[in-house]
Formats: structure tokens, C-alpha cells, sequence
């Protein structure tokens, strides 16, 4: 199995909406992990073999900025810009400050796009990388 073939079947076989699924049915991310990395393990293999110290260097950047996306997403969702007005209501009922509650937002519409070109995005340089390195081969 070449490079280019393990890239595409780990990419068709990583599906976020499933993965979300068994999210939803309680199941560890640990557990969600191990058990894709024991179903593609040939696959994950051949990547890890055609990985170079650049793309090694590469693939802990990306894991940098996908833990600082993920600080971000936290502070998002625990973010609450009415707070300090609601304080100022809850201390004087009587005021006729009143805040507006937050339209409703589709989070999780917004994290699925964002998200899923952040992983197109990174797989493509993987692919790049690898292609590359066969290249010159």
C-alpha cells in the first residue's frame, strides 16, 4: 500500500459526524481513538514510516494550534458579555436596563465548518508533504 492510498483511506475512513455520535452515546475519547487507531493501524503505519523530522516538526505545530483552538472554543463557551449587566438588574430591580437574551446561535453548524476545513486543510499538507517526499525519492 503506497502513501498516497493510507492518506486516503484514513481520511475516508475519519468521519466527525460519527465520532460526535459516540460522543453523544457517552463514549470516552480515548476509547474513540484507540479503537480508529486499531482499525487503521497498517494505514497509520505507513504514514508514520513516510514522516520526516520537517513533517514531525509540522505535525506538533498543528497539534500546538488545535490545543490553542480548543482554549479558545472553551473561553467562547463560557464567555458571557451580559454578565455584568445582569448584576446590575439583579442589584436594582427597578431599573430599566434590561438586557436582550443571545439570538440563537448554531454552535455546533459553526464549529463542523470550521472544524472540518482545519482537518481538510492539515490532511491536505500531509498529502503534500508526502507527495513531495516520494517525489524527490
Amino acid at each position: 500500500m503506497q502513501i498516497t492510498e493510507a492518506l486516503k483511506s484514513l481520511e475516508n475512513s475519519w468521519s466527525r459526524d460519527i465520532v460526535l455520535l459516540k460522543i453523544k452515546n457517552g463514549e470516552n475519547s480515548e476509547k474513540i481513538v484507540n479503537d480508529f487507531f486499531n482499525t487503521k493501524k497498517k494505514e497509520i503505519e505507513i504514514l508514520s514510516n513516510s514522516l520526516t523530522q520537517k513533517d514531525r516538526i509540522l505535525l506538533s505545530e498543528i497539534e500546538k494550534l488545535s490545543y490553542i483552538e480548543s482554549k479558545l472554543i472553551k473561553k467562547i463557551k463560557h464567555y458571557n458579555p451580559n454578565k455584568s449587566l445582569l448584576s446590575v438588574v439583579e442589584k436594582d430591580p427597578t431599573s430599566t436596563l434590561h438586557y436582550e437574551e443571545n439570538k440563537s446561535f448554531n454552535l455546533g453548524f459553526f464549529m463542523m465548518k470550521w472544524s472540518n476545513k482545519f482537518v481538510f486543510i492539515s490532511l491536505l499538507v500531509i498529502s503534500a508533504i508526502a507527495l513531495t517526499k516520494q517525489a524527490w525519492a
